[in-house]
């Protein structure tokens, strides 16, 4: 039987904590044409968390002293496009990616725009990897291209 060897798109990042240890490996799919633009709105939503709270919790006084019924409220509300957040990386870089990274938590925006400041440059190189290999495959002057 004859056989191909076809390369699928799926890379492997190992994600280490402080002490080195492995405690996640996350799988991106290069190949998919809808990672990037995943990946960007994932940035977008982490940008914009503070400003989509506002909007939604119109109405509250966030510095109610008195009122923690109301800071709760508040919260419920970040907490709920945080877990949106963490729900498109799992999407993004495997199902379990944020609990295996922070533990059975819903990190808060500090932790999730480190990781993914500590992601950013990865993915340039493998996208620009990717980009780099197409440009040379589809260069018109390389040698056995059609004319």
């Amino acid at each position: 039987m004859e056989e191909i060897k076809l390369s699928t798109g799926i890379k492997r990042i190992a994600v280490k904590d402080e002490d080195g240890e492995v405690v996640t490996v996350l799988a991106i799919n290069v190949a998919d044409a809808n990672t990037i633009n995943k990946f960007v709105k994932v940035i977008d939503d982490l940008n914009n968390i503070s400003e989509r709270c506002k909007k939604e919790a119109v109405g509250f006084d966030e510095n109610a002293k008195d009122d923690m019924r109301q800071a709760v409220k508040v919260n419920d509300i970040r907490v709920k496009y945080l877990q949106e957040i963490v729900d498109s990386l799992d999407e993004l870089f495997g199902n379990g990616t944020i609990k295996n990274v922070f533990g059975d938590i819903i990190p808060d925006e500090m932790a999730l725009v480190d990781f993914v400041e500590h992601i950013v440059p990865v993915m340039n190189t493998l996208f620009g990897k990717r980009l780099e290999v197409n440009r040379k495959r589809f260069n018109p002057n390389r040698k056995g291209a059609r004319r």
